[in-house]
């Protein structure tokens, strides 16, 4: 076990690359050129929002981890790196997965550093392999509700409110990520030969047109009048003809947290007893394709996955327990 101090305490004097809601910001170089927070801020404004919040954490606590051997980013050597991964996966219980993202964002923070001529060399090793990361798994890790705890979700969600069975069957059906849901406007939806359709802003930036499952579409008609009548009853004609699709009471977008907790009051409430996430419900979507058998190939393109092999994560992990040859000798001891 390591004995290291936890580095996401934000030690005094450690600052962290700005990220302003999903959008960075550039801080102002220093007197001796940029240093690596303001190095930091430039990088991530290179990637999208929805990545560059989630390496902005990264570094943060990369930086923060620095901070705690008194020694400057750009002075760190491989011994830092070596020493934050097995902190990571011991003290920290990161996943393999999610070890390995975290040291991909600050291999690529030292290498567009090294390219932008900020920095020399670069403490992390070009291969996962030199750090002796645990393997990420072929399976997918994540434990989705069954059909039983979807219905229950669902339901559940209908006594919360329309708004909430919306987002819930939306995320259920469509098998959104929570930054695409979020991303939905009302000029979004529309209707193509007899198809209800909506347009999503997919990882990447790739726009995507989705066929909308006709219980998420009944979902999401109920939100909308509902939204409309309130906004009638204030305002005549306030009724926006584009703008978010799930709003708050404020009239604001949902942000991703505010989902986070809709669905988990909704899994409380359901009465499950593990817990669900956003990406729960995406888990759940892609297994009752597959069990409904949906060619890879079209999951692949519905879930918009950029790789088959994300889409035979599933695949595998659902085999894993229902295609088991544990069922085979079961009647091989039958008396």
């Amino acid at each position: 076990m390591s004995t290291y101090p936890n580095p996401d305490a934000d030690p005094a004097g450690v600052a962290a690359p700005v990220v302003s809601g999903t959008v960075a910001t550039v801080a102002a170089p220093g007197p001796g050129g940029p240093n690596a927070e303001q190095v930091a801020s430039l990088f991530l404004l290179t990637y999208k929002p929805t990545t560059a919040s989630a390496y902005a954490v990264d570094l943060k606590q990369w930086f923060a981890w620095c901070a705690l051997f008194d020694v400057g980013p750009f002075d760190a050597v491989r011994a830092h790196v070596d020493a934050w991964s097995v902190h990571l996966a011991d003290d920290g219980k990161a996943r393999p997965a999610t070890l390995a993202r975290k040291i991909s964002a600050i291999r690529s923070f030292y290498a567009y550093a090294v390219d932008c001529g900020y920095t020399a060399t670069s403490p992390v090793p070009a291969k996962d392999k030199a750090l002796h990361l645990p393997k990420v798994s072929r399976k997918s890790q994540t434990l989705g509700p069954d059909r039983e705890e979807s219905a229950a979700l669902l339901r559940a969600a209908a006594e919360r409110g329309a708004r909430d069975e919306a987002v819930i069957a939306v995320l259920l059906y469509q098998g959104l990520r929570v930054s695409e849901l979020c991303g939905i406007n009302l000029e979004d939806l529309s209707t193509q030969r007899g198809h209800r359709v909506v347009r999503l802003r997919r990882k990447g930036g790739e726009e995507q047109d989705q066929a909308i499952a006709p219980p998420a579409a009944g979902c999401l008609d109920a939100w909308l009048a509902e939204r409309a009548a309130r906004a009638d009853g204030e305002a005549a004609g306030a009724v926006p003809a584009g703008g978010p699709v799930f709003t708050g009471p404020d009239g604001q977008r949902l942000t991703r947290y505010q989902v986070e907790w809709i669905v988990e009051c909704c899994a409380k409430a359901a009465g499950l007893d593990k817990r669900i996430s956003p990406h729960s419900l995406r888990h759940a979507c892609t297994t009752m394709l597959l069990d409904a058998g949906v060619p890879l190939r079209d999951i692949q393109v519905y879930m918009g996955h950029a790789n088959s092999a994300t889409t035979e994560r599933y695949d595998l992990g659902r085999q894993h327990l229902d295609k088991s040859p544990a069922y085979a000798l079961a009647g091989g001891f039958a008396r």
